[in-house]
């Protein structure tokens, strides 16, 4: 499990100069910090016996349809006579890596505990570079470890769900204290990126958690409080971004022409899928042809930019299959969420566990409208423990059943009563 933790590590610093960098190439491929620890990952994985208590191997229909989402693209952007996407491909290839050493290693449920508790250390851990980028080095918007404040919201977002099923499922106080600190310096970390998308996020996720939440009077006035603390020490720059969304009329201040610019996008993005609907115009092509397909952009942007919604992009390069496949890995990993946390007799940690990626997901789901988010190693992590999740409680509960019978042994059948003789 040691080199799985190290992959996950690495996850949030793909961008970061030293633990992201491109060391040297294997044909058109480039080899960084994450894929030399993931090739011995998965052969450690494929190697190595599986745990006594072991849950049966999960389901593979999400490495299929991924598998599919994969090739369609990068064929499809072969057979179009375009160049081969070594980037975009090499980016892909570290998701198969980590699907498939998530699917062989993830098997029990100190594994999966043990993986949600690294993933939220980790995400922590990168979120102090946005605090240290804003309060420190006084940068108008930081850009955390992902070089983006946006995919830096997106990573954080996802997390904290999970930051708050330790507060709640934890067994040690020591963990439960870990969740304690990180839930709100994950939460408040979204504030400082300033990411419009990664906040929306934020608060359909409370909505999430509040509609399923026992106590929701409590939960409502935490909530309140923690907006307006949010608001009283955060960066102002915040609260200008969100007055200044702007959908018509003639745009003037950075945050106006960029609300201008996301709509100009989808406009293009919508177009490409029109005139290319089967293999799209080819990954990593966005930005050549918006101006081609829309030339109002121009005038709003003097250089190209990416769709700044996943969805847009994913159907204008790699076709409408490529997003429909996409679409349908997202929706199956929730209906696989949602199974583990309905499943008979599953462990209240466990449907917990299976609620908090249920929110974290469909937080992504939202904040994917606003960014182009499907190269974001995180939203992958979700996916791919979906399926062991969904093993692991299912085979708990059969355990738990299985010692419950143990122990209180058959029935004993009641011997007849013997008839008195009379007479």
């Amino acid at each position: 499990m040691t080199f799985y933790f190290i992959f996950l590590f690495l996850v949030p610093f793909q961008h970061h100069p030293v633990m992201g960098a491109q060391l040297f190439h294997v044909g058109s491929f480039p080899i960084t910090p994450i894929k030399l620890v993931g090739i011995p990952l998965v052969a450690a994985a494929i190697l190595l016996p599986r745990p006594r208590d072991a849950a049966p191997r999960p389901s593979a229909r999400i490495l299929f349809l991924f598998a599919a989402f994969v090739l369609f693209q990068v064929l499809g952007t072969t057979l179009s006579s375009l160049r081969f996407p070594a980037d975009d491909a090499s980016t892909l290839f570290s998701f198969a890596i980590l699907m498939i050493a998530t699917n062989l290693l993830i098997s029990t449920q100190n594994r999966m505990q043990m993986t949600i508790r690294v993933i939220v250390l980790v995400e922590t851990f990168a979120s102090t570079w946005l605090y240290k980028q804003y309060y420190i080095y006084h940068w108008p918007r930081p850009l955390g470890p992902s070089a983006d404040p946006n995919y830096e919201a997106l990573s954080l977002v996802m997390t904290v769900p999970l930051a708050i099923w330790m507060i709640r499922y934890e067994q040690r106080d020591l963990w439960k204290w870990v969740g304690r600190i990180c839930a709100p310096i994950l939460a408040f970390a979204v504030f400082v990126s300033q990411s419009r998308g990664g906040l929306l996020a934020l608060v359909v996720m409370a909505a999430l958690t509040w509609l399923n939440s026992q106590h929701k009077m409590r939960l409502a006035v935490g909530s309140a409080l923690a907006l307006a603390l949010m608001l009283a020490i955060g960066p102002g720059q915040m609260i200008k971004r969100l007055q200044q969304m702007q959908f018509q009329g003639q745009a003037e201040t950075g945050a106006e022409i960029s609300t201008r610019a996301r709509i100009e996008l989808a406009r293009a993005g919508l177009r490409m899928m029109e005139h290319h609907p089967v293999f799209g115009v080819g990954l990593d092509q966005f930005q050549a042809y918006e101006f081609h397909y829309n030339p109002l952009l121009m005038s709003l942007e003097g250089h190209p930019h990416v769709a700044h919604n996943t969805y847009v992009q994913l159907g204008a390069e790699g076709g409408i299959p490529t997003l429909a496949l996409y679409l349908a890995i997202l929706m199956l990993t929730l209906a696989t969420c949602r199974s583990a946390q309905k499943g008979p007799g599953v462990p209240e940690d466990m449907a917990g566990l299976a609620l908090a990626f249920q929110i974290g997901l469909i937080g992504i789901m939202v904040a994917e409208i606003f960014l182009t988010a499907q190269y974001i190693k995180e939203v992958w992590v979700f996916i791919s423990l979906t399926p062991n999740l969904y093993a692991i409680s299912l085979h708990t509960a059969a355990m738990s059943r299985k010692t419950a019978s143990a122990q209180t042994g058959p029935a004993t059948p009641i011997a007849p009563r013997p008839r008195l003789r009379t007479g």
